[in-house]
């Protein structure tokens, strides 16, 4: 959820997990294996925020409709994991981005955003970087390619690449990304770092971090995003900042900014699952009640 103002740089978030909550009968269910994770998120543009909701940040859970829903699964593909994330509003899905990655390395991304109508692509080989971008109104394609450095992410590999850091943040030390935007065929250095401290709603410990630009002349078009996470378990139970979901306006999309608050549904979930499919392993995302929980243990990935 990392947008550039005017630019369309954006993160999309997957962290450990924590499970969901859902209706109907109490089943034994074993998670499929290869699933590693699954998030259900709410999004709230700020401008027109609830005034029920204004505890998001502290890890209340906001009973209004939301305007758009965050959603990422993520599954091992061989040696590789593989990660699927939307971005919907009103309109239906409006970005995809599909992203394969090892050990929080990034391999290669897809990205399909219906609101700049681009299809981009990355791999990284050989010690370098190949970017093509096709525009989806007229086919035409622009490639560019660049050294790959060794901390480069895209949205989606985000926390995977800074998770054998998760300590040193809370120490107060910093982590460098270079965050690759394929629709723009380039890369950008931020800088990841524990901005406060704090308790959630219910008393859990909360740790905010703060994802910046490195650079000045970014600093002045990119806001710095802010993750919440409870350090304990790893979950990230809600965001603020640029989505990488736009809100239309007359014939236009326009960036926002909003607050996400995170479901965890199940990943290597073991114990009983309330209302989720015996033969899947699943839980049901239209029966889940925002708030409840059900018995899943918390691990990471």
């Amino acid at each position: 959820m990392l947008v550039m103002k005017k630019t369309g740089i954006w993160v999309a978030l997957g962290l450990f997990l924590v499970s969901g909550a859902s209706l109907g009968a109490v089943k034994k269910v074993e998670a499929p294996k290869e699933t590693l994770l699954e998030i259900m998120g709410n999004i709230y543009p700020v401008d027109q925020l609830p005034q029920r909701c204004d505890g998001i940040l502290r890890g209340v859970k906001c009973p209004e409709p939301s305007f758009g829903k965050f959603h990422v699964l993520t599954k091992k593909e061989g040696e590789l994991t593989a990660s699927t994330t939307t971005f919907s509003g009103p309109e239906g899905v409006q970005v995809t981005e599909q992203s394969w990655e090892k050990d929080g390395h990034v391999r290669r991304a897809v990205v399909e955003n219906l609101a700049l109508q681009k299809r981009s692509e990355l791999e990284v080989r050989d010690g370098k970087v190949f970017y093509k971008v096709t525009d989806l109104t007229d086919g035409s394609s622009k490639t560019s390619e660049d050294d790959a450095e060794e901390n480069l992410v895209v949205p989606s590999t985000v926390m995977s690449f800074i998770k054998p850091s998760f300590q040193q943040l809370r120490d107060g030390k910093e982590v460098r990304l270079k965050v690759a935007v394929p629709d723009r065929r380039e890369s950008y250095s931020f800088v990841m770092r524990k901005h406060r401290s704090g308790t959630t709603a219910d008393g859990a410990e909360m740790m905010v971090l703060e994802m910046a630009p490195v650079s000045f002349i970014i600093k002045a078009l990119v806001d710095p995003m802010y993750f919440y996470i409870k350090p304990a378990t790893g979950e990230m139970f809600a965001f603020e900042g640029r989505s990488a979901l736009r809100r239309k306006q007359g014939d236009s999309y326009k960036e926002m900014k909003v607050q996400t608050a995170y479901d965890y549904r199940i990943k290597d979930v073991v114990g009983e699952v309330k209302g989720a499919d015996p033969a899947s392993g699943s839980c049901d995302a239209t029966k889940m009640i925002p708030g409840k929980s059900v018995k899943c243990e918390v691990k990471a990935l």
